[in-house]
């Protein structure tokens, strides 16, 4: 009895400072509430630019978790004032109740968020009516608590500073609601102003802003902001049309600029100015610039500082003999930060090329001459970006080197090496996180971050090979693609058009799977034993090699770790069995080389002599990929040394088309959503692409022949026959005239599933 009366005691003695800490809380919660808001509009202002390029994985999540927690914050805020409101508190005075009542409309501009981001999912756009809802609900909350303390009462100056700071920030609210509706492929191409009012004046300005980039009168920032102008018109032209819709007039204007690119620009520039338009695209989408760069924009910006400092100034005179010192200071914190983002927004909406392509298009104007042809607005773009370098030197992040260059693509793409992932010693942190990430269904979030450290530049000479041989394909001169070939085909059209030179006579590389993500990991697993167990190779070579390994491991990359990113099936099973069929290749041999690069080759090598020679199809069926894999291998390594370019040139050539198949086959809504995750090499191919108008309407639909056509299963044992008498490399009257095994072509090593045709393997 004595403990129970002793432990009463002590109970009883600390229930005054856990009531202390209630009241405490009571008191400070809308303050602390109100500096959260403050403080998190900040962080999500100074980090909505790490989206664009995603280096840093954990900005990203900061970001997120940001994005997540400011608008709860706010709106807590917003209501604890509503509800505190609603009855005298016996703690404050009314001129305090007055002072906090001010802060409402600070608040809502908190909830309108910063200009450079509106959206962080696509699916804000489309839930955005039910937020409508919720704006009107927590401007109505702002406008009660106006009007009870403010406007009922005798407020004095305070009333016309309120009322100055209401009016913007409800309506930078209600424009980031009118944003997010318009941030949707349904009204994006509506969206703006008259288009044929914008192209009628692009393609005059295109000529212009290239001669100029061609001449070098510029440095490399001036330049790059030419091109970034140029990359305005082609945007205007095929890019929103592009993210809208496919199909395109062949006699249109927007048709004529879009092709532009092709003869104008130079495959780095191309690779530049599809870079900036993924950018303006990722604007669209994630920003308020389809609000901002307009007349009521741009109006709101110019009128928002002038009424934040008319405020500010009615608050100086504002008696403020009973306020609280702490109250009073939140208000000048919340006034000049409030003051200096309207400058800063203001000055980014005027130096931004959105408002140079806002006034090009409006090119009878006075406003048009008086800014852009006295060159004002060069110079004032040229002094805001030297404020900006001071700026990140006084956050110490350093000068940007190129300020324009943050509206480029970033250049990185992942890679992923199928051979050396299996050899990896995963840690036991790696086993403990996937252990978590598959309990708590968050695999592609730990994948994603996983293999966050495979993601590097893209060699220079990679890039620049994939893309002069993409615009080759696209351009109308010799070596051009149809669009049939493009959006069908994913490597047969490089073998056909190879196979009618005599170099690589007797070279069977007609193996494709009948999947795109199937076909990237034959391909790939191909690829990677014919390089490790190949010695023809010269160092003259290396180039070619190291963008046919960059390419193959990005594809490879994309169907590891973000498979939304490719069309076709989604094939993770088939993946999955693969990669345990390889592991189990390696943990059999006990091989222990130290160096990731040795385990691969190690492992290459062991592949190429455990199936060479095999010609049946293995029992384990979880192996039925690497075996056809390892029988393209063979086939490669069967090229002498001075077929070796040839050979490596037609390996380029296939995956060249595999990337342009995936990108143009990649659905809108995965560009448009990984946009926002940093961007993709395969993004960038798909704006290049459109520009040829992947649908042109009125062309004559592509007769199919016979030969174009995959065989059914039933008459599949009928065309290999054909092949055998008909095939223009290599006829082998002794294949033909041999009893065919049952799964097995005798013309060339693949299994049924694997059928040959004359030109191409459908499968």
């Amino acid at each position: 009895m004595a403990i129970i009366v002793a432990g009463t005691s002590l109970i009883m003695a600390e229930l005054p400072l856990v009531w202390k800490i209630i009241d405490w809380f009571d008191d400070w919660a809308l303050r602390l509430a109100t500096l959260a808001s403050l403080f998190l509009t900040s962080i999500l202002m100074l980090s909505a630019e790490t989206r664009r390029h995603n280096k840093y994985p954990f900005a990203m999540l900061l970001l997120w978790a940001v994005y997540q927690v400011q608008p709860k914050v706010t709106e807590y805020a917003l209501t604890h004032l509503s509800i505190s409101s609603s009855t005298c508190c016996t703690s404050t005075s009314a001129h305090e109740q007055q002072l906090v009542s001010f802060w409402a409309p600070f608040l809502l501009l908190h909830l309108a968020g910063p200009d450079n981001i509106a959206a962080f999912a696509l699916e804000d756009g489309k839930l955005s009516w039910r937020k409508v809802g919720k704006a009107l609900w927590n401007i109505a909350q702002g406008l009660y608590v106006m009007f009870k303390y403010i406007y009922l009462c005798n407020s004095g100056v305070l009333r016309s500073a309120a009322s100055i700071m209401l009016a913007l920030g409800v309506a930078r609210y209600l424009e980031k609601v009118i944003t997010q509706l318009r941030g949707n492929f349904d009204n994006l191409w509506h969206s703006g102003d008259d288009s044929k009012q914008k192209t009628s004046t692009g393609e005059s300005l295109g000529h212009v802003v290239i001669s100029s980039s061609r001449q070098h009168r510029y440095g490399e920032e001036e330049e790059t902001t030419l091109l970034l102008i140029y990359a305005h018109t082609q945007f205007l032209a095929c890019g929103r049309r592009a993210m809208a819709e496919s199909s395109v007039e062949k006699d249109s204007a927007n048709y004529k600029i879009g092709r532009e690119i092709f003869s104008a620009l130079d495959a780095k520039e191309v690779c530049k100015v599809a870079g900036m338009e993924a950018s303006l695209m990722y604007d669209v989408l994630y920003t308020k610039a389809t609000v901002v760069h307009t007349w009521g924009g741009y109006l709101l910006r110019l009128v928002s500082p002038v009424g934040t400092a008319a405020a500010f100034s009615l608050f100086l005179v504002y008696p403020k003999d009973c306020e609280e010192t702490v109250d009073i200071v939140i208000t000048y914190l919340l006034l000049a930060t409030a003051f200096f983002l309207d400058v800063v927004w203001l000055l980014s909406a005027l130096v931004s090329t959105w408002a140079h392509a806002f006034l090009n298009a409006r090119a009878n104007m006075p406003l048009h001459h008086a800014l852009l042809h006295t060159g004002w607005w060069r110079k004032l773009r040229r002094i805001v970006v030297s404020m900006d370098d001071v700026w990140w030197w006084l956050l110490g992040i350093g000068k940007d080197p190129n300020p324009t260059s943050r509206r480029m693509w970033s250049g990185r793409v992942g890679r992923y090496n199928l051979l050396a992932e299996c050899t990896r010693r995963p840690s036991t942190m790696d086993h403990l996180f996937t252990w978590l990430a598959s309990n708590f269904r968050m695999e592609d979030i730990w994948k994603e971050y996983q293999h966050s450290r495979c993601i590097s530049e893209l060699e220079r000479e990679a890039k620049e090979e994939l893309f002069e041989r993409i615009q080759q394909r696209l351009s109308s001169g010799s070596g051009s693609y149809s669009m049939k070939d493009i959006t069908t085909l994913w490597g047969q059209e490089a073998v056909k058009r190879r196979r009618k030179g005599d170099k690589l006579k007797g070279i069977k590389l007609e193996m494709f799977g009948r999947e795109f993500q199937e076909d990237v990991l034959l391909w790939h697993l191909g690829t990677t034993i014919f390089f490790a167990n190949s010695d023809q190779l010269d160092g003259n070579q290396q180039t070619t090699v190291r963008a046919i390994e960059a390419l193959s491991e990005y594809l490879m990359f994309l169907v590891a770790v973000r498979p939304r990113m490719l069309p076709g099936l989604e094939l993770r099973k088939l993946f999955e069995v693969t990669f345990e069929a390889l592991k189990d290749s390696w943990v059999e041999k006990k091989c222990v080389p130290c160096c990731p690069t040795s385990r691969k080759a190690k492992l290459a090598e062991v592949l190429q002599k455990e199936m060479s020679g095999k010609n049946q199809v293995p029992a384990d069926t979880n192996r039925l990929l690497i075996w056809v894999g390892n029988q393209l291998a063979t086939e490669l390594l069967k090229v002498k040394k001075d077929q070796m370019e040839e050979l490596l040139e037609l390996m380029l050539d296939v995956w060249v088309d595999k990337m342009l198949y995936a990108a143009i086959r990649c659905s809108k809504d995965s560009h448009a959503k990984q946009l926002g995750r940093g961007g993709e090499l395969t993004t960038i191919l798909w704006i290049v692409a459109e520009h040829a108008g992947t649908f042109v309407i009125g062309d004559d639909p592509p007769q199919p022949n016979d030969d174009d056509k995959p065989p059914s299963r039933h008459n599949g044992r009928q065309k290999q026959k054909k092949i055998c008498h008909q095939d223009p490399v290599e006829p082998d009257d002794e294949a033909c005239s041999r009893k065919k095994e049952p799964d097995v072509c005798p013309n060339i090593s693949c299994v049924q599933d694997y059928c040959c045709m004359d030109d191409y393997y459908y499968c």
